[in-house]
């Protein structure tokens, strides 16, 4: 006792250590937490402003493009005039220009390779005859114009006047080698482009990339602006490559305003951790101890209950299915695949039915298992009988429960052996039945036409003219008919009653086999209409048969039973007006309806007539005689066939059968 206290005691130790330790772990992870946070929403925060003044120096950069681009057709425009124009015409067109681009410092034309003209001519007339052949590194782009007759950038250059400019040089070909010189203020166009906007709250800078592809001459702004990991954006000016670059007036600074917002929430979410730890502690307490309760619950089931994880593989059973399947029971365990069990039974030899074919009856098992539906019936080698039912969890599991259904097969095949007794007793009396019954038949048929024996016509003729005698012998005659008659009718309807009996005995037994075959069902229903014909006058109904040519694949002798049993049905319940008979071909379906102005059937019992030994209650039953078979025969004879049948009926008024066949087989 001492010792199972200690270790109790030694538990909880255990418990609160562990639980210390999960706290410890929560505040550590707090402040990890923070920490990286901070530093992930300080990187957003610079990224974001870093994006926004990139966005800002695209806009520059695009700008920039777009002055350059408006300059250089401007100057292509300018070369074309200068083409034309005279010295004097010269100097009013670039007066114009210039005053108009406050960024043009001067205007220069040359002519083979000499400059002849030149605005403004004051500060600039010393420029008048420079001789380009004389100056190969200027020549260079002077012959490059005139080659690609298009606009050739040079520079930024320092200039004379201080600060730098862009010189740009557009040729129109000829004769004269003309050749138009802008020269622009490349710092004015910068700010034109927007490089200056907005000192107080961004710094931008300008500078030449060299040949190594690193920083050059600063040509704008303050050169500490390279030294800021600035944004940066490039702009080609010919064999130029400008670099453009911008910070914030005040350096990369972010706002670290979220830090208390960053601390109040990461110490709120600690404490939702501390409550999730001691929630999740008594979850797990109450979750241990109902598992104990549910695998209790399930001990007690008396049937055997298992389940497996989507993975098949065994989660838990109870002792009651280890006990079905003894011979597997070492290998019924937690993690054990439904298949290794499987097999480890059929090796065992633990299912009669998988001896000579283990591997087929495997598969259908599994497949089974992995698609249940329904309720499977096993039989085992100790003769008892396991119900199998399965069923699917919505997350893949299979719940499967064992039922031992021993004593209930047992009385199931009980009853089928008696029912197969009373089958073959029932064909034995009828076939004993029938055949003397047939003889009796005949003798009694011959016994009602006595006047075609010869003895009769001897006695007639020895009788002679006797009034007397012939009167008695012709009275005697007519008993002998009349009861003869009475005794072939009786027999007739016991034949008939014999014959459904029969019917009715294969048909619940399976023992029906249909000679299919091309059956013209018009000529069908026709043919029975002019046999029921005289049976309809005698009792003074009109008989009518209305037959579309519909051919279906069918058993001409069934067919020929299904619709006499419907016609003699209609005949024998209509006392007055007509029995109706009318096939058609309805989308691809044989349609027969036979129609009658009888008694009509009771809405109450339109659900029973197709059952056995069933009739309906009326006048007309309580006169007619049957064995009640006539109907349900009919309708499994319809079904063998693939139809169907239905009625509908007015009581009064009467009544309507419908029997429905396809005729996708039937040859067109």
């Amino acid at each position: 006792m001492k010792n199972r206290q200690e270790t109790l005691k030694q538990r909880k130790r255990r418990h609160r250590r562990t639980v210390s330790l999960i706290y410890a772990a929560i505040v550590l992870l707090g402040v990890l937490s923070v920490m990286l946070m901070d530093r992930a929403i300080v990187a957003q925060k610079l990224e974001t402003e870093r994006s926004a003044i990139q966005r800002s120096l695209n806009t520059i950069e695009f700008r920039l493009e777009r002055l350059i681009e408006s300059y250089s057709h401007m100057s292509r425009s300018l070369a074309v005039a200068q083409s034309f124009e005279a010295a004097s015409e010269f100097q009013t067109l670039a007066y114009l220009l210039r005053n108009n681009n406050p960024s043009v410092i001067n205007i220069a034309r040359s002519k083979n390779f000499i400059i002849t003209d030149v605005h403004p001519t004051q500060p600039n007339h010393h420029l008048l005859g420079y001789n380009y052949r004389d100056h190969p590194e200027k020549l260079k782009s002077v012959q490059q114009a005139l080659d690609t007759k298009e606009t050739v950038i040079v520079g930024p250059m320092e200039l004379v006047q201080g600060g730098f400019g862009l010189l740009l040089r557009n040729a129109q070909p000829g004769q004269d080698n003309i050749v138009g010189n802008v020269v622009l203020d490349f710092e004015r166009v910068l700010v034109e482009a927007g490089m200056g906007s907005q000192p107080k709250v961004f710094k931008a800078s300008a500078r030449v990339s060299n040949d190594q592809g690193t920083g050059g001459n600063v040509i704008f702004g303050a050169e500490s602006v390279w030294n800021s990991d600035p944004v940066r954006a490039n702009v080609s000016l010919g064999d130029t490559v400008l670099e453009l670059a911008k910070i914030p007036a005040g350096g990369w600074q972010v706002d670290k305003s979220h830090r208390y917002v960053l601390v109040l929430t990461t110490g709120v979410l600690a404490l939702i951790a501390f409550l999730g730890v001691n929630y999740a502690r008594r979850l797990i307490i109450e979750r241990a101890e109902a598992r104990r309760h549910l695998l209790n619950a399930i001990e007690s089931v008396q049937d055997g209950f298992v389940i497996f994880d989507r993975h098949d593989r065994m989660v838990m059973c109870n002792t009651r299915y280890r006990d079905y399947f003894e011979a597997s029971r070492d290998l019924i365990v937690p993690g054990a695949r439904f298949e290794d069990i499987l097999r480890e039974g059929v090796r065992h030899g633990l299912y009669p039915k998988a001896a000579g074919r283990e591997e087929n009856w495997i598969a259908e098992r599994l497949e089974l298992h992995a698609n249940p539906h329904g309720q499977t019936e096993i039989e085992l080698s100790d003769g008892s009988w396991i119900k199998v039912s399965e069923s699917k969890t919505s997350n893949g599991s299979t719940v499967g429960i064992r039922t031992d259904i021993t004593e209930l097969k047992t009385a199931l095949q009980t009853a089928e052996m008696a029912m197969r007794s009373k089958s073959e007793f029932i064909n034995n009396m009828n076939h004993e039945l029938r055949t003397p019954l047939s003889v009796v038949l005949g003798y009694v048929a011959f016994l009602a036409k006595v006047e075609i024996y010869p003895e009769y016509q001897a006695l007639k003729q020895a009788i002679g003219s006797d009034v007397k005698l012939s009167h008695l012998l012709d009275k005697f005659t007519d008993v002998i008919v009349k009861q003869a008659t009475i005794s072939e009718v009786s027999g007739k309807h016991l034949l008939d009653l014999i014959n459904s009996v029969l019917d009715w005995a294969k048909l619940s037994s399976d023992n029906v086999t249909l000679n299919l075959e091309n059956t013209e069902l018009d000529t069908l229903l026709n043919n029975l209409g002019v046999e029921f014909g005289p049976v309809a006058e005698d009792k003074g109904l009109r008989l009518e048969v209305f037959a579309d040519p519909v051919s279906i694949d069918g058993d001409s002798l069934r067919l020929r039973q299904i619709f006499m049993n419907l016609i003699n049905n209609a005949i024998k319940f209509t006392e007055t007006g007509y029995v109706r008979v009318s096939l058609s071909n309805e989308s691809g379906l044989a349609k027969v309806v036979v129609e009658d102005t009888g008694e009509g059937i009771p809405n109450d019992q339109l659900d029973l007539i197709f059952d056995r030994f069933s009739q309906v209650d009326g006048v007309q039953t309580q006169r007619q005689t049957g064995t009640g078979l006539g109907l349900a025969i009919t309708k499994n004879l319809v079904e063998l066939h693939g139809g169907s049948i239905s009625v509908t009926s007015v009581y009064g008024q009467g009544s309507k059968f419908q029997v429905v066949f396809p005729i996708q087989n039937a040859p067109v």
